[in-house]
């Protein structure tokens, strides 16, 4: 009687052993299975420039990508203004890029830069964008600071062809149609506001516009 007990106990443990183990090759197999549907198959982005970048995230699961890493990518490119990330499960990355529109260009080490509505800095794809040249002191703050008060004011960044920022702190705008407007180091934004209504009267037409001298206005043929 006893020696039967033990046999019923031993073949309890055995049962219990096995069905153990077949629970535990079946949980590993399920979440190897989630884990490789869980991958990431596709990243869309419609510009190839970009693409490369992410490439690293195909294979990953998808959700352990973080927004922030997608975004650390994205600020690799100063020419990027806007995005848009979808994550479309189980296995899909949808990213859609703006790039930033382009207000001025300049010569640094015979490159082209180009300085963007986003306030960055970065080499040109275009050559010909029809944009004003920037030239004299590269200070970034201030060339932003002061392209953001010429398109406060009525004048377009179209009519512009180039602009000098002197080391003093004060601005020279020489426009296609060969008019220069002389702008002073301080109250700029009076002196623009100023500038425009005689920019596009006639008799201002292809003169030198000399503000400097506060409460003067000095026009001249050269």
């Amino acid at each position: 009687m006893m020696h039967q007990l033990k046999d019923k106990i031993k073949t309890i443990f055995l049962y219990l052993f096995l069905l153990f183990s077949v629970s535990t090759i079946f949980n590993l197999e399920a979440t190897n299975s989630l884990g490789t549907f869980f991958k990431v198959k596709e990243i869309d982005i419609k510009d190839n420039i970009y693409r490369q970048e992410f490439k690293k995230m195909i294979n990953q699961n998808i959700f352990y990508i973080k927004k922030e890493s997608i975004v650390n990518v994205i600020k690799q490119f100063p020419i990027l203004e806007k995005f848009k990330i979808n994550k479309i499960y189980p296995n899909k990355i949808s990213i859609t890029l703006e790039e930033t529109k382009p207000l001025a260009k300049t010569i640094i080490k015979n490159e082209i830069f180009i300085v963007g509505l986003n306030g960055n800095l970065f080499k040109g794809k275009n050559i010909n964008y029809d944009v004003p040249i920037i030239e004299g002191n590269l200070e970034l703050k201030k060339i932003n600071s002061f392209l953001e008060k010429v398109q406060s004011s009525k004048f377009d960044l179209s009519l512009i062809d180039k602009i000098i920022f002197y080391p003093s702190n004060r601005w020279d705008i020489f426009f296609k149609n060969k008019t220069i407007i002389r702008l002073p180091s301080q109250n700029i934004n009076e002196s623009i506001k100023h500038a425009q209504v005689l920019f596009y009267k006639e008799d201002f037409e292809n003169k030198i516009i000399d503000l400097r001298i506060k409460n003067k206005v000095i026009v001249s043929n050269e």
